[in-house]
This record gives structure tokens, sequence and C-alpha cells, in this order.
């Protein structure tokens, strides 16, 4: 039969093609059609074995060999089909097969809408590509053909030769090949592993960017931030808020607001609360400040780290203060510039600049150089200091066991003896002032109490009773009492 239109205005269904029409014995204003079908509804083609259609309702019913073309773009093909020509839907039932330039996708049951040429399905689907090995399946999903986008929903699984992808809900953009997640989603990359609630992943360039919490599982090494941005092959990566990056290899811990990474982590660069703690079988050593730059020699192994800003550093009852930090473990050198301040259980050390040996996760020799002073408070009024121009500590464990202190060394310390009084015997009372000024002054220490002091090269020394001593005369020049800016070990959590 040849060509035959069944409505009188532009959006009438017209029947192309069947070698046999009759009118249906079965159902009023109703064409039965058979061999080789076509019919035709504006930019969509129909093809079928058969077909019933209900011509008051603008409805086909299509049987075997069943399909859709729409525009010569999208192909759909199943067992049967219900066509709506009022809304342009079709309910495709059986072996459905949609089909195009791209990709195929294989479910039971389908809906496809001419109209807003998306398509549905709700009950598990499987879509492949021409051209690569990807292979998805969902529960549920959408199809936009206009901008070639998927959108599934419930137990979305994806496998592809770069990766293997997990999700509650994923929009997967073909023309850009971008996976866009909007639920839970776990990523098995090559060496890594992706948890996120949200985020992109390009697949064309490996760029990964995730938000509303994340983390990168690497061997070794556990990376999580509120925002995540991040590229798999060539392991460069940012974090923005609560960042948190554990090398468990090195026992090195990296928090901040923000962290920018390169490859092997040869380099991590943290700001804005940035803090590193190295952790060993004992003891965790603590560095924090404005912005940490740390360096990892891969080849080597050498590692380094500079500290700009607000430097804090803890370690084993130590605590530091000062502007800037350089920390290089080939050397086991910490150097302090800028206004370095050292506390010590109840001493207070600085200089123009510290250098201190640290290895095995302990302080040990410390230098001070340039107008350099230890603070002991003997009670809220009175101190007991030692000023130089050089000085050098031994530590143990990270306590003072003798300070040596050369060239211009001065010493202020308060003489006292235990008190008669029976009521009070502990109380020590305070008899006076002795200032010694010399070349060198040798101070050794016995659990963290000054246990004999040594002057050499010439001493001279002034006594002078508590009574007669002049509140200027107090303070050796140069003094100054921090304590309010010792650090709280509650901020090495």
């Amino acid at each position: 039969m040849g060509q035959n239109t069944f409505a009188q205005n532009d959006n009438a269904i017209e029947l192309v093609f069947a070698k046999n029409v009759t009118n249906s014995i079965k159902h009023e204003n109703t064409t039965v059609a058979k061999g080789n079908v076509e019919f035709k509804h504006g930019t969509t083609r129909l093809f079928c074995d058969s077909a019933l259609y209900f011509r008051d309702k603008d409805l086909i019913h299509a049987y075997g060999k069943v399909q859709i073309n729409q525009a010569d773009t999208v192909n759909l093909y199943c067992d049967s089909l219900k066509y709506d020509g009022k809304t342009k839907i079709s309910k495709l039932i059986s072996n459905v097969r949609f089909r195009d330039k791209e990709y195929l996708l294989l479910t039971d049951s389908l809906e496809y809408n001419s109209n807003s040429s998306i398509g549905k399905y709700k009950n598990w689907a499987t879509i492949t590509t021409v051209n690569s090995d990807l292979t998805l399946t969902s529960k549920k999903g959408y199809y936009y053909s206009t901008n070639k986008t998927f959108f599934f929903k419930d137990s979305v699984h994806v496998t592809d030769e770069k990766y293997e992808l997990f999700s509650d809900t994923l929009e997967f953009r073909t023309l850009e090949e971008s996976a866009h997640f909007h639920g839970p989603t776990t990523i098995l990359l090559d060496s890594s592993t992706v948890e996120c609630s949200r985020g992109n992943y390009f697949t064309k360039t490996d760029d990964v960017q995730l938000w509303n919490g994340a983390t990168i599982l690497e061997p070794g090494r556990r990376f999580y931030a509120d925002s995540l941005i991040f590229n798999q092959t060539k392991d460069i990566g940012e974090g923005f808020c609560n960042v948190n990056l554990y090398d468990s290899t090195e026992q090195v811990k990296f928090l901040s607001d923000y962290l920018y990474k390169i490859k092997n982590n040869e380099q991590i660069i943290l700001k804005e609360n940035a803090r590193i703690l190295n952790y060993s079988e004992k003891d965790t050593l603590y560095l924090g400040g404005d912005t940490i730059t740390y360096y990892q020699d891969t080849l080597t192994e050498n590692k380094k780290t500079v500290i700009e800003n607000n430097v804090v550093i803890y370690n084993q009852g130590l605590f530091v203060r000062c502007d800037s930090a350089y920390y290089s473990e080939p050397d086991s050198i910490l150097k302090l510039h800028k206004s370095p301040i050292i506390w010590n259980e109840n001493r207070q050390l600085y200089a123009d600049s510290i250098l201190s040996a640290y290895y095995d996760n302990k302080f040990h020799n410390m230098e001070l150089f340039e107008n350099a002073m230890i603070i002991s408070e003997f009670d809220s009024t009175h101190y007991d200091q030692v000023k130089g121009k050089y000085m050098k500590a031994k530590l143990d464990s990270s306590n003072i066991e003798q300070i040596r202190v050369e060239t211009n060394a001065q010493t202020l310390y308060f003489v006292s003896e235990e008190s008669k009084d029976t009521l009070t015997p502990d109380k020590k009372v305070l008899m006076g002032m002795n200032k010694v000024d010399c070349n060198i002054i040798v101070l050794r220490f016995l659990e963290q109490e000054i246990n004999s002091i040594a002057f050499l090269d010439i001493p001279t020394s002034v006594f002078t009773p508590i009574e007669q001593v002049k509140p200027k005369d107090l303070y050796l020049k140069g003094f100054k009492w921090e304590i309010d800016k010792k650090p709280s070990p509650i901020l090495t959590d």
C-alpha cells in the first residue's frame, strides 16, 4: 500500500507504507497495518512488522521488530510499542534497545518523549559505548538526546578502562565526557580511590572536582577536604577547608584550610591555619604557621620544611613561637628567625635567631645568636635572668641540661633562704639580688632546676639586699616576659 494520511492538519500521523492495510473488526476507527509497516509523525519515523492505529485517539500499537527513528540521530528498538500521537510519548516494551551514534542502552521497558527528546527507564538498564570499553548499569535513568546527557539514579555502576565508579546519582555528559555526581559516590582509579558526595570527573583530562566532603585514598596516603581538585595523571591536587592529608609511610599529617600538592608529595603548600604533625612512637612534633611549604626529594628522600608567619612549634615540653622557621631533615637542623621565643618548663629563651639540632624526634643542641636571653620566673615580680651575645644549650629529651653563655655575659638572679617560720617552713624568703658580669657563664641543670653556675674569665659581682633593689634594676636590658604568647598544648590536637 502507498502513502496514507489519517488527519487533515500539520500534526497528522502518516502511514507511509504497509503491505496490507485493513480496518479492524474488533476496534472502531482502527486501522490494521501488516508487513514492513512505516509511520511518520513530524521528525519521528516508526517501523514494525504490524500495527494497530486507533485513528480517533491518535494512538499506535506496534508489534514485532519495532524501531523508532528521530531526526536520523536517535534510534529505539523493541518487541512492542505504544505511541501516543497527541503527546508524542512512546512506551517501549521487551528487549528495548536505544542507540545513537555513540551509545547503546539495553532495558526491558522505556518511555521516550519525542517532543522533549527525553527517554526514561525505571527497571534497570545497561549502557555501553561504540568507541570505548565503558559500561554503565543503574536501576533508573533518563537520556536527554538533545544535549547527549544521561542521568542515572539508584545503584549506579560504571566500568571503564581508566576507572570504576559506584554512585547513588550520576549525570554523564557524553559530549564533554564528564561525570557529575549528585549523591554518595566511590571512584576506583588506577592507583587511588575517591569517595565523595558531590563532584565532577572529566575523563579526557583525568581532572576531578569534589565538594561537600571528599576523600582520596592512595597507598600510604589519605587526603580529605571539604572541597578537592585533583588530577590523577599528574598527581596534582588542591584542597579547600578542613584539609587533612595523612602520609602513613612518613607518619606525617598535614592540616590546613588550603593545600596544594604536586606529584608524589614532592612539594606540599599549606595555608590558612596550617599545621604539620610529625608522629613517632611516643612523641609528636607539631609545626604550625600561616604558610607551610614541605619539600621531599623522592630520589634522595631528603625533606625540608619552611614555615612563615605566626610560627608555632611544640615537642616534648618545648614550645616555640617565631615568624619564620626552616627545618632540614638531612642536616637535622631547625632554624628559627624573626623574634623566636622558646618556653621550657618555667623558663623562657629568646634571641634574634636560634639554631637547633632536631633528630630522633627530640631537640638536642641549641644555639642562640645576638641578644640572647634566658628568663626563669622566681615569683610574679622577680625573674632570674641570663643574657649574652651567644648561647649554646645542651638538651636531653628536650630538657635543658647545660647552657653556656659567651661574650658580654650577664646574669641577674635572686637569692633566698627557707623561712624560719614553723607555720610556713616551705616558704622561701627573698634576701637579695645578685648581678654578675662575665665573659663566659656556664649553667648546669638537674631535674629542671639550676644546679650550679660557673663564672669564667674575670667575673664582677654585685649583691644588693632586696629592700635596696630599685624597680628599674629588676631587669636586664632587653627583658621581656611573654608567657601569654606560650602556645597551649591543645593546639597540637
